[in-house]
């Protein structure tokens, strides 16, 4: 033990020093503990002082160590959902909650983590990818929350390293021929659009009308089910696109309306003659709707919200009732839901020669390869202009 004089505003006083050995790591470290004077008896205050604390720093070290050694990799997934909560949207906190759900799935029940190794890792991607042949983009956004638990787990101090977690990728697989076909298929041509609305209109007017919707303008299915009497601008032929439904919030809730999906989501649409046809509709209907239940006095249910794709109570749709009906509707080769009628915009936008920016801007993305891959899907009137145009082509 050594000893070092200081001298403070309350006077002099000493600092007792001594440099310990961690039992567990071997490594060095110097503890330090404050006494009134350098008499000898302080001296030996001091050493008990600095025993005490070093068998209470050790005992702190045991205990930690015991915990990292029976800790839970579900537990660690826990702790980081919790971690990430305050500072994500409610639809995101849920995305985390069934990706954990998948990772825990592939795992051993009750896994330690500290047994959860870069290897069993990259065996869960790869067989998801390569074996149960599940998309990329499902695949590559399963890894990047495996990455995002063990980067919070070395910030809680239970790993020292993420480097080899850092340096897992998953390599792109030659697609098949029905993944191919999956991917030409996102949208609908003019006669299968047709076909569709006239299913809808047999099984639910109002659904009907709400994906027409959709297909003029290219809204993401929240984003229409969050729009507001507010939000439009009938004269301008217009409306401003600033909120979205949350899905996961039970219908009619007062909070159901969040936020659009990114900053660049926010935006303000031209709308067409027969856009603006459809928000006529509504606005009529509903006005009937809330007329018909005032007077009746057996089911005054109808309330306005002011919003414009309600259900006959005034509250927006659910996303997931809107599929179920949806799932109804039959197209051979087609998968029909919400976002088809967002992706047949972007193809008629495409067959008519508009920019790619500016389709872009109009449907709310930043990154110019989510617009691509509806956009270089060209429509069969596309091909049939460029045979015609073969055709001149002379030498």
């Amino acid at each position: 033990m050594w000893i070092i004089e200081l001298e403070s505003k309350k006077g002099i006083r000493y600092s007792c020093r001594e440099r310990f050995t961690d039992p567990a790591t071997g490594k060095k470290f110097i503890l330090a503990v404050t006494i009134n004077s350098n008499s000898r008896q302080a001296q030996r205050t001091g050493r008990q002082m600095l025993l005490e604390k070093y068998n209470k720093r050790i005992s702190r070290e045991k205990d930690k160590q015991k915990r990292k050694e029976e800790l839970l990799f579900s537990a660690v997934c826990d702790e980081w959902i919790k971690a990430t909560a305050p500072t994500v949207k409610v639809e995101t906190q849920d995305n985390h909650r069934m990706y954990c759900k998948r990772i825990l799935r592939a795992l051993s029940p009750g896994l330690l983590f500290q047994d959860f190794t870069p290897a069993i890792a990259e065996k869960i991607i790869t067989e998801m990818y390569y074996t149960e042949r599940l998309s990329y983009s499902y695949c590559a956004a399963t890894l990047i929350v495996i990455k995002m638990i063990m980067r919070y787990a070395k910030k809680a101090g239970y790993i020292s390293d993420v480097y080899d977690f850092e340096a897992i990728r998953i390599k792109r697989r030659p697609a098949t021929p029905a993944e191919l076909e999956k991917a030409t298929n996102k949208f609908l041509n003019h006669d299968e659009l047709q076909n569709v609305l006239h299913q809808l209109r047999v099984l639910n007017q109002r659904v009907a009308l709400a994906m027409e919707f959709i297909s003029l303008t290219g809204l993401r299915c929240g984003e229409m089910l969050a729009l507001r009497w507010q939000d439009t601008d009938l004269e301008k032929r217009q409306c401003n696109i600033n909120g979205t439904i949350v899905k996961i919030i039970k219908n009619g809730d007062e909070i159901q309306r969040g936020t659009p999906k990114n900053v660049y989501s926010y935006r303000t649409i031209d709308l067409n003659s027969r856009a603006i046809s459809i928000l006529q509709w509504f606005k009529a209907d509903n006005k009937r709707l809330e007329l018909w239940k005032k007077g009746n006095c057996i089911s005054r249910t109808y309330h306005d919200r002011g919003y414009i794709f309600t259900t006959r109570t005034g509250a927006p749709y659910n996303i997931q009732y809107i599929n179920r009906i949806l799932r109804k509707v039959t197209v051979p080769g087609k998968k029909i839901s919400t976002h088809i009628f967002r992706h047949t915009h972007i193809s008629m936008l495409a067959e008519m020669n508009v920019p790619l920016k500016a389709i872009m801007q109009r449907v709310g993305h930043n990154d110019p390869n989510t617009t691509l891959q509806i956009y270089t899907h060209v429509t069969d009137s596309m091909k049939q202009e460029l045979k015609n145009k073969l055709e001149k082509i002379s030498i």
